[in-house]
C-alpha cells in the first residue's frame, strides 16, 4: 500500500461499513477505526440509514446538520483509519491509540455492538453537558469516545475491581477539571447503551461502579443541593454563565473535595472565574454559589 493509496483505502473500508452489520470481536485496528467512524457519523447526523451514512461519507449535505462538522468527522475518520491500516500491515494490537492516537493506547472494547454503544455513549454525555466542548473542543470529544470503550471493558469484572478502576478514573478526571459526577452520567448513558443492545448481563458491574460514584457524592452533596446549586446561578448570572449548569459543576467539584478525590476545586472553579471568560461580577457570584454550597454540604 503506497502513501496515495491509503486515504482511498481507508475511505472505502468506512463506506464498507456504512452498513454496521458487522458484529462479534474486531482483531483489524483499520476496521475498529471506521466501526467508530461510521457511528461518530450516526451520532453527528442523528441517522442510522446506510444512506444517509454513505451520502455524509461522500461529502454529500445532510439535512440540518452542519456540513462543516460532518466534513471534519470524515476526514478524522479517515486519518484514523489510514493509522489502522499501518498497524494492520505491521502486525500492532487494538488499542485506544487506533481512534485517539494522544491516549497512549489502553485497553478499549473489541467488541463491534458494544464499541458502537461506547461512542453514542460518549456523545450522549458531552451533549448532555456543554462544559466539555467549551473546555476540552474535539479533543474532549476523542477521549471521551475511547475511555467509554475502555469503561466496557470493565463490565466483566468483579464489581469490586471495577469499582476501583472507576475510582481511579474519577481521581484522575476530577484534578483536570472534570467532576466525578460528569463520570456519573457517562456511566448512567453507557449502562442504558449497552442493556438497550446487548442486554443487562453486558453491562456487568458498570452499574455498581455508576452507584459507588453516586453513593460517594451524595454523602457530601445530595441531588437537591446539586439543583440548588444549579438554581443559584441560574437566579444570579442567567446567560451570563460561563457554560450552561455552572452551579451544578460548581456542587459537583465541591463534592470531590470533600469525598477526598481532590485536594480542592480550583482546576473548575478557576476556570470557570477566568477573566478572560466572566466579567469580575459574574465571578464573583460563581464564588457566592460556591460558598452557599460549601455552607450546606455535609
Amino acid at each position: 500500500m503506497t502513501d496515495a493509496e491509503a486515504p482511498d483505502e481507508a475511505h472505502q473500508l468506512l463506506l464498507a461499513h456504512a452498513d454496521r452489520t458487522l458484529m462479534g470481536r474486531l482483531e483489524d485496528p483499520a476496521v475498529v477505526a471506521a466501526v467508530v467512524g461510521v457511528e461518530r457519523l450516526v451520532v453527528a447526523t442523528g441517522s442510522t440509514d446506510e444512506q444517509v451514512l454513505r451520502a455524509a461519507l461522500g461529502g454529500k449535505a445532510v439535512a440540518g446538520v452542519d456540513a462543516k462538522v460532518v466534513a471534519s468527522l470524515v476526514a478524522e475518520s479517515e486519518a484514523h483509519v489510514t493509522a489502522g491500516l499501518i498497524r494492520r500491515a505491521s502486525g500492532q494490537a487494538v488499542d485506544a491509540g487506533v481512534v485517539n492516537p494522544a491516549s497512549g493506547g489502553y485497553d478499549i472494547t473489541t467488541d463491534a455492538t458494544l464499541l458502537r454503544a461506547a461512542v453514542r455513549a460518549a456523545q450522549a454525555s458531552i451533549d448532555a453537558m456543554p462544559y466539555y466542548g467549551a473546555r476540552y473542543g474535539e479533543r474532549g470529544s476523542r477521549f471521551a469516545t475511547t475511555d467509554s470503550a475502555w469503561l466496557i471493558s470493565l463490565a466483566g469484572l468483579g464489581e469490586s475491581r471495577a469499582v476501583r478502576q472507576v475510582e481511579w478514573l474519577s481521581r484522575v478526571l476530577a484534578n483536570r477539571g472534570m467532576p466525578s459526577w460528569l463520570l456519573e452520567i457517562h456511566l448512567d448513558a453507557l449502562v442504558a447503551e449497552v442493556r438497550a443492545v446487548a442486554g443487562d448481563e453486558a453491562a456487568g458491574a458498570l452499574p455498581a461502579a455508576a452507584e459507588a460514584l453516586t453513593r460517594a457524592r451524595r454523602e457530601h452533596v445530595d441531588d437537591a443541593l446539586m439543583r440548588s446549586a444549579e438554581s443559584w446561578a441560574d437566579e444570579a448570572l442567567g446567560d451570563a454563565q460561563p457554560v450552561p449548569r455552572a452551579g451544578a459543576l460548581i456542587a459537583a467539584a465541591v463534592a470531590d473535595q470533600r469525598c477526598g478525590i481532590t485536594r480542592d476545586d480550583t482546576a473548575l472553579v478557576d476556570w470557570l472565574t477566568d477573566p478572560a471568560r466572566v466579567t469580575g461580577k459574574a465571578a464573583g457570584a460563581l464564588r457566592q454559589v460556591r460558598q452557599r454550597v460549601l455552607d450546606r454540604a455535609r
